[in-house]
């Protein structure tokens, strides 16, 4: 395989979607399961487990206006990178109503980790998002989305998609009939917001790799996709980092 597969072709619906609220189209790069991306396996790995509730306030939350507002601008990516439109969304001034959490199936969650809406694959809704995606001629991709949480439900986020990392360590990627073996490696990030993790996904049949980071800022969980076909995506490290400090201005 030349080159490493395409996350840009891997399509997310929106949070409101997973509600009923919203339809997936093949157009539509959104934050939450992918639909139409390759399937995984993660063997005899667990599914995320179900958290309590999320409590109805959204008191003190930030909107998806606000949110859209501290997205990093065009001039902070890499050269080349032009605005994606399609994936570009946000709650606006209203709020996703509150849900029970679903627990995710493990296979399903290890696919999650192939898309802009990974964070997803913690198996609770946010209250308000914002986000959006830049790619390249190469279809390099970075992915940032905004979360706010009601509750104590971005803790729980955290801890989740630390649990599905960790049960993804190796996985299948299945594209066009054939099985890629992925590992995950997944690490700490102390000192970045209240708590974060860095991921990095490769494959010996791949060229590049992606790099997710999570971080998690009060109620509001920072959540980015770097996909480089020359690196694992390390860029989007340090574009995570300034994320977190607009992030921080919201509370």
């Amino acid at each position: 395989m030349s080159q490493q597969l395409r996350r840009a072709t891997l399509i997310a619906c929106s949070a409101t979607a997973v509600l009923g609220l919203a339809a997936c189209g093949p157009d539509n790069a959104n934050p939450s399961a992918t639909a139409a991306a390759p399937t995984a396996s993660a063997g005899a790995a667990s599914s995320t487990a179900p958290a309590p509730g999320p409590a109805a306030s959204t008191a003190g939350l930030p909107d998806g206006n606000k949110l859209n507002a501290l997205l990093l601008p065009a001039t902070a990516m890499p050269p080349k990178f032009k605005l994606d439109p399609s994936g570009s969304q946000s709650t606006g001034d209203g709020a996703i109503p509150p849900a029970s959490p679903s627990a995710v199936p493990a296979d399903k969650a290890c696919d999650m980790l192939n898309g802009t809406g990974w964070v997803n694959s913690a198996g609770i809704i946010a209250a308000s998002f914002a986000k959006n995606n830049y790619v390249d001629e190469a279809q390099n991709m970075f992915a940032q989305e905004l979360d706010a949480y009601r509750g104590n439900d971005a803790q729980t986020v955290m801890a989740n998609l630390k649990k599905t990392l960790t049960a993804c360590h190796t996985f299948t990627v299945t594209q066009d009939g054939q099985n890629f073996s992925a590992t995950v490696t997944l690490q700490s990030l102390p000192g970045v917001g209240d708590e974060a993790l860095q991921a990095v996904i490769t494959s010996p049949e791949w060229t590049g790799g992606s790099t997710l980071v999570a971080a998690r800022v009060g109620k509001v969980v920072v959540a980015t996709y770097d996909n480089e076909q020359s690196n694992t995506g390390t860029a989007g490290v340090a574009l995570t980092k300034t994320l977190v400090k607009n992030a921080a201005s919201a509370h």
